[in-house]
C-alpha cells in the first residue's frame, strides 16, 4: 500500500532509479567478462541479466517489490549515511522503508549487536561457542538437495 498510495510518484520514481543503479552497477561488474557470461548463460538470458533490476526484477515489471532483503542490503551498500536515514536519493527507497519499519514501528535494532559481525567477516574462524545463523526456511531444500546428490555418488 505504501508504494500505490504514492500520490505524487516520488516513491515510484525512487523505486525505479533503484532498480536503473542495479542494473548500471551489473553492467560494470561483468563488462570485462561478458563473453564468459554469454558462453554460459546464452545471449538472451546474459542480456536479461545484465538488463534485470533487485532481485532479479524484469525491466518491464518495476511495479512488482520482492525480495525486500535485497532492497534492503541494496540500500545499506548505496547509501552514504551512516545511519542509513533519510537517504532515498541516494540509496534504496524500499529498503529504507523497510528499515524504518523494523526500526520505528516495531522496535527492532537494525545497527547489529557485539556477535553478528561473526557470521559476516571471511577473516572470522568460526568457533562452536560463535553465534551462527543457522537458516530454517529452506531446510528440507537443502536436505533434498544434499539426498539426491549422495544417490546419484551412489549410482556412479
Amino acid at each position: 500500500d505504501w508504494l500505490r498510495n504514492d500520490v505524487n510518484g516520488d516513491k515510484r520514481m525512487g523505486y525505479e532509479r533503484a532498480n536503473e543503479m542495479q542494473k548500471q552497477i551489473r553492467s560494470e561488474l561483468v563488462a570485462e567478462d561478458y563473453d564468459k557470461l554469454v558462453s554460459r548463460m546464452g545471449e538472451y538470458n546474459a542480456a536479461k541479466f545484465v538488463e534485470s533490476g533487485i532481485a532479479g526484477i524484469p525491466s518491464s515489471q518495476t511495479y512488482n517489490v520482492k525480495c525486500i532483503h535485497a532492497h534492503v542490503a541494496d540500500h545499506l551498500c548505496r547509501s552514504s549515511q551512516s545511519n542509513n536515514t533519510n537517504t532515498s536519493t541516494e540509496g534504496n527507497i524500499i529498503g529504507e522503508h523497510a528499515l524504518n519499519i523494523l526500526q520505528n514501528q516495531r522496535g527492532v535494532s537494525t545497527l547489529g549487536n557485539d556477535v553478528c559481525w561473526q557470521q559476516c567477516s571471511l577473516r572470522h574462524e568460526q568457533l562452536p561457542s560463535d553465534w551462527n545463523y543457522v537458516p530454517k526456511k529452506n531446510r528440507q531444500g537443502l536436505r533434498s538437495t544434499r539426498q539426491r546428490r549422495k544417490e546419484r555418488r551412489e549410482e556412479d
